[in-house]
């Protein structure tokens, strides 16, 4: 495929390379507009159909006590790690294209978020570098043989034959007959400009990694208007499944089980859910835990050498592949969400345990160890959190007790106002932490909110930061003790997560944290309690695992069910 051919091919238009059509209520919008915004405009279409089988098993029902109230969702495009996933299911690629474009941005502590991915200029212009290299690398050997299963000479025989199987898994459903009919007509203008077979057919597939219905997860409504909730469709279930779990397109059981209509019921989505959680595929812990717990792009950390010259972003790296598989027990294993805190087991190579100071592991690799030391234990002790929630020269008890407040209580303090003056690097670091701000906190403009942070992340002092174990801060003996806002007290990173474990709060702000993922949407305050509440308390007369909450996210009407909007 020649690179400057693609500068010939007539784009027929952008309605038809972006335009999703008719049924969709929740536009694009203008390039860079946010997803959804009140500026933004344009419509799409699509429908879709499909069918399939599935196995596995599932656990978590909807109760009923919920009215179906969906919300709204904002047509969502792919992000960078799920294009990056998605290209790489679809053509086999092992390139990273999305990498080198522009950031995504984060609400609600994710960035699958359909209001804030903008589409810009810029980043249109990245799509279509990246699908003409994609093309390229495609039709090349040895990606060629399993993504073009026709001879391009056959002319629209081979365009159509592509369409109906390349097409369908790139569009995440069948391509209607008027979809292809405009691929056909695509085909033909490139033949007019004396385009070979191998180009006739490099235009469709990046066309069709141009299109909307690649780029974006589109979601149709019967009347756009209507506010009366309906089920998805059987795609756009799979999509929401797929996504969910593989952050990735759906694999050929979910594209079988939408084709045989059998993601209908809450069983056929847990049984489904159940079945993707088991699979290597699994990139929850990735997408999701990463994002939750703030560790994503640790590697990038640059804490002092001189002060910490144990520090190596392969150390840092071997520190989130711990949480990981961490999260990724806790699935499987379905085990209680609140002995995320207390566990004393992880997953360490040879540098973390090192680094840890447990006993050595065999090989190279990752091995499950059982923690018999004070020094760690449960999600707290873990190197990745304690390197995320610290300072490059120094720890920062104010951002570990924020975390700790935001992510596992869903109670975080309001920022500080705008006109207080933080005070320098050089005073901050002349004392303690716990001799700083007790002085800090003398002041009353800042006491309100940090009376609340920094008891909690004082608890946490004994981690320096890059998170190795200290007994001493600044010469003097470290005071770990803490208290929460209610006035509980506890001792210790151990005594901190026992507290924490027992609390309500925090089932509760998981189930919303999973909830607010797995919907790609704020949670409401209002209407979405409810959900939230379901999906904590379970179904089950047993304990609620890990696993179980997970159920009770795609047995949601919230996730199950769309409307339209006026």
């Amino acid at each position: 495929m020649k690179a400057e051919f693609f500068l010939r091919i007539p784009l027929v238009s952008l309605a038809f390379l972006l335009g999703i059509g008719a049924g969709c209520k929740g536009s694009i919008g203008d390039p860079g507009m946010p997803v959804g915004s009140p500026n933004g405009s344009g419509t799409g279409t699509g429908t879709g159909t499909g069918t399939g089988t599935g196995t596995g098993t599932g656990t978590g029902t909807t109760t009923g006590a919920v009215a179906a109230e969906p919300g709204r969702v904002t047509v969502r495009r792919l992000n960078q790690t799920e294009y990056n996933n998605t290209v790489h299911d679809l053509l086999g690629t092992n390139s990273q294209p999305a990498s080198v474009f522009i950031s995504d941005s984060q609400a609600n502590g994710f960035d699958n978020n359909g209001d804030f991915l903008s589409l810009s200029p810029t980043r249109l212009e990245q799509y279509q570098t990246a699908a003409e290299a994609l093309v390229t690398e495609a039709l090349a050997a040895p990606l060629r043989a399993q993504n073009l299963t026709c001879d391009p000479a056959t002319g629209d025989s081979c365009v159509r034959t592509f369409l109906t199987t390349m097409g369908t898994r790139a569009y995440r459903r069948p391509m209607t007959d008027a979809e292809i009919a405009d691929y056909l007509t695509l085909a033909g203008q490139v033949r007019t400009l004396g385009g070979s077979p191998d180009e006739v057919i490099g235009a469709v597939l990046k066309a069709l990694l141009m299109s909307s219905n690649f780029i974006f997860r589109p979601e149709l409504d019967p009347d756009p208007t209507s506010l009366k909730p309906h089920l998805l469709a059987p795609y756009e279930m799979a999509s929401r499944l797929s996504y969910l779990v593989y952050s990735s397109m759906p694999d050929d059981a979910l594209f079988a089980a939408a084709k045989a209509g059998q993601l209908a019921t809450v069983k056929d989505v847990q049984t489904q859910l159940q079945r993707m959680l088991t699979d290597p595929k699994s990139r929850l812990s990735q997408s999701y835990a990463e994002q939750w717990l703030g560790v994503r792009a640790i590697e990038t950390a640059q804490p002092d050498p001189k002060l910490y010259p144990a520090f190596s972003p392969a150390l840092a790296t071997s520190m989130k592949r711990e949480v990981d598989l961490y999260f990724d027990e806790f699935v499987r294993q379905n085990l209680p969400p609140e002995q995320l805190l207390t566990a004393s087991f992880t997953y360490v190579d040879t540098s973390l345990a090192t680094y840890y100071g447990v006993p050595p592991v065999a090989g190279t690799g990752f091995s499950r160890v059982m923690l018999t030391t004070p020094q760690r234990g449960g999600l707290l002790g873990m190197g990745a959190l304690l390197l995320a929630t610290s300072r490059g020269n120094r720890t920062s008890p104010v951002a570990r007790g924020r975390w700790v407040l935001d992510a596992l209580m869903c109670a975080p303090p309001p920022p500080p106002p705008a006109t207080v003056m933080l005070p320098s690097e050089d005073v901050i670091t002349a004392t303690s932490s716990r001799v700083f701000l007790a002085m800090h906190r003398q002041n009353t403009v800042c006491a309100a909110c940090h009376s609340t942070m920094d008891p909690i992340g004082l608890a946490l002092e004994n981690y320096d930061a890059i998170g190795s174990w200290r007994d001493t801060d600044h010469g003097m003996p470290i005071d770990a003790s803490g208290m929460l806002p209610d006035g509980t007290q506890f001792n210790g990173r151990a005594g901190l997560e026992t507290t924490l474990a027992k609390d309500p709060r925090l089932r509760n702000c998981l189930s919303k944290s999973l909830l607010t993922y797995g919907l790609g949407r704020a949670v409401r305050p209002d209407v979405d309690a409810a959900y939230v509440d379901a999906v904590a308390k379970g179904t089950g007369a047993g304990p609620v695992g890990m696993r179980d909450l997970l159920m009770g996210v795609v047995a949601s009407d919230a996730f199950r069910m769309r409307r339209g909007e006026p």
